[in-house]
């Protein structure tokens, strides 16, 4: 279809992981016509897919913050969403461990940061609890978030895209963009597989080439900085040895390396975090298993080397390098009487 005449869309998504598909989801059930765009053969092949599948609390972030606010709200909303969808999930808990008694101080304060987050369902444990819930896990005092659950990402992907394309979107895979202009009615997307576009609106939800898509709009000052995330696989014989999740205390990038108990049974221990030049090298220099197994002995002194493989590789977008907070910067226009790119 490379180089056919321009076609007119209302609303063009770019972009098919989660975050696309559910713009376009959205927007199209309130009538809106909406295409997707997605450079892969498949959909939700990055981020969306390349994670623990974790459905967080809200516990760490600033109070106040988008982050904060969003995750203990939507929290539920994707609870309802994955059973309406009969999407596989879990609200298994997690306790987050404080190892020695100098953490205890750190642990109250994440506690009461939780708190003012509207995290209410929250307590503290003392190391006996820890045992009874986790008999293998060693630590002087945790907090428990029942509300933490795992879901199988995967198929949240595919559910989303299901009820997308039910509603009406039309979505277009192996569809890279490669040239965006802006006019007074119109954003004129450029495409390797259906030629130019013409919309009414732009959505970028392009993960970790966002800035590379606003670049291409005239939006020069945006930088997606790629920090990846490795993960050891736990060998199946010894999965048992953690029934749920268990973190540290979270560290200065990212959450620390913690244990996951999938939706599926499958016991993984990370993800760590480091910044990489490449937005697509999910493999080079991989850390050692050895290395997970020093790091995890800390929770859980029964895991060994032996008792590892390494696991997959996910890569985060970061609009910072040095720490995991980011920045959402939505770009915006009249959708009345000028084009938007959002």
């Amino acid at each position: 279809m490379a180089g056919s005449a321009s076609m007119e869309i209302e609303v063009l998504v770019i972009g098919g992981g989660a975050v696309g598909l559910s713009c376009a989801y959205e927007l199209a059930r309130r009538g809106r016509q909406v295409m997707l765009l997605e450079r892969h053969e498949r959909l939700g092949e990055e981020a969306s897919t390349h994670n623990s599948g974790v459905i967080h609390a809200g516990i760490p972030y600033e109070p106040g913050s988008n982050k904060a606010v969003l995750c203990v709200h939507g929290r539920e909303l994707l609870y309802r969403r994955l059973y309406a969808w009969d999407v596989p999930h879990r609200r298994c808990g997690k306790i987050i461990v404080a190892s020695a008694p100098d953490e205890i101080t750190r642990l109250e304060a994440l506690f009461d940061n939780a708190r003012r987050n509207g995290v209410d369902d929250l307590s503290l444990i003392d190391g006996a609890a820890i045992r009874a819930r986790e008999p293998h896990v060693v630590g002087t005092a945790a907090m428990l978030s029942p509300s933490t659950g795992v879901f199988d990402a995967g198929a949240f992907v595919r559910a989303l895209e299901t009820q997308a394309l039910a509603a009406g979107v039309t979505i277009v895979p192996r569809a890279a963009v490669t040239a965006i202009e802006r006019h007074d009615e119109a954003v004129g997307v450029s495409t390797d597989m259906l030629g130019s576009i013409s919309a009414r609106a732009v959505v970028n939800a392009a993960g970790l080439f966002a800035d590379e898509i606003a670049a291409m709009s005239g939006e020069s000052g945006h930088h997606i900085y790629p920090c990846r995330g490795e993960y050891a696989a736990v060998i199946p014989s010894k999965a048992d040895l953690v029934n749920t999740l268990v973190y540290p205390l979270p560290g200065k990038i990212g959450l620390g390396v913690h244990f996951t108990r999938t939706v599926h049974g499958e016991l993984w221990l990370g993800p760590d975090a480091h910044y990489i030049e490449s937005k697509t090298d999910y493999e080079s220099n991989r850390r050692p298993v050895e290395e997970f197994a020093e790091a995890a002995r800390r929770l859980c002194p029964a895991i060994t080397a032996d008792d590892l493989r390494l696991g997959p590789s996910g890569i985060r977008a970061s609009a910072t390098a040095r720490t995991n907070r980011s920045r959402i910067s939505t770009l915006t226009r009249s959708a009345t009487t000028r084009a938007s790119f959002i």
